[in-house]
């Protein structure tokens, strides 16, 4: 599978179809396989790319800690598009990978063409709190990923979507388990537990002069509030509420999704 150095790793990258470039990129604590829905649906209007991130999947997951942070991810994510010449792009993430692609934008906003953040900034309500889980789930991995999803049922973030149906909690315990448990403890305490609360980005948001849509599930209580303050503070962003689903929006509602996203990016001049 098809692997690019990216500031100093190998990071694990898939891009199917053609037209303007779409990055995905994935939550926390998955893989880029948590967007196979999507790609089915973007292939034929984008040039769809995913990756694993820094620490998860096929893509490498250096050891040493001072490799790892929200940052770091950023710049990722940057020289990716930039190798790939894949710039500017639509950029989509979820969670952890909104987290990243919000900030892509706001560092380097010649490199975004539009932005559709998705369950974005979870533990923004409480950084304290939200520190102390991301522990929890570092000590949940040392045991290997069978013990991580084993600790699953004590996050509901997590686990409101494996609680849907025996399908969906197969899903989500095959995503997880392809996860390194090193990578998966180092992100959670050096780029999870110290990215700042979306709250503190606020005088730079209301310059992002880029088309944006805020998304969450109706049930994510997470992130109901910061992807209010989101929509509300980005100039123009628009706010869609997706009706039943959980954290992991995508996943719930997938054709829905796909299809609000594409009507999004062709409305806003974006492609598709």
């Amino acid at each position: 599978m098809p692997t690019i150095p990216v500031n100093g790793v190998r990071l694990h990258y898939e891009a199917v179809g053609e037209g303007p470039p779409l990055l995905l990129i994935h939550a926390f604590p998955v893989g880029l396989g948590m967007w196979a829905p999507q790609v089915r649906r973007f292939a034929p209007r984008f040039r769809v790319i995913t990756y694993d991130c820094r620490g998860f999947g096929r893509s490498e997951a250096p050891l040493e800690p001072t490799l790892y942070s929200q940052a770091i991810s950023v710049a990722d994510a940057r020289a990716l598009l930039d190798l790939l010449g894949a710039t500017p792009a639509a950029v989509c993430g979820l969670s952890m990978g909104g987290n990243i692609a919000l900030n892509l934008a706001l560092a380097h906003p010649d490199h975004v063409r539009a932005l559709v953040l998705c369950d974005t900034g979870a533990g923004s309500e409480d950084p304290v709190a939200f520190r102390a889980r991301c522990e929890e789930y570092a000590a949940a991995a040392a045991s290997g990923m069978d013990g991580f999803v084993a600790a699953i049922p004590r996050w509901s973030t997590f686990d409101d979507f494996a609680r849907r149906g025996a399908e969906q909690a197969d899903l989500l315990r095959r995503l997880v388990l392809a996860q390194p448990p090193h990578g998966i403890a180092l992100t959670s305490r050096f780029a999870l537990a110290t990215r700042p609360s979306v709250y503190t980005l606020e005088p730079r948001l209301r310059t992002l002069a880029r088309p944006t849509l805020v998304l969450h599930g109706e049930l994510d209580d997470a992130c109901v509030r910061s992807s209010r303050f989101l929509a509300e503070t980005i100039p123009g962003a628009r706010l869609w509420i997706v009706p039943g689903a959980s954290h992991f929006a995508n996943l719930d509602a997938p054709d829905l999704f796909a299809d609000r996203v594409v009507t999004f990016l062709r409305e806003c001049g974006a492609g598709g």
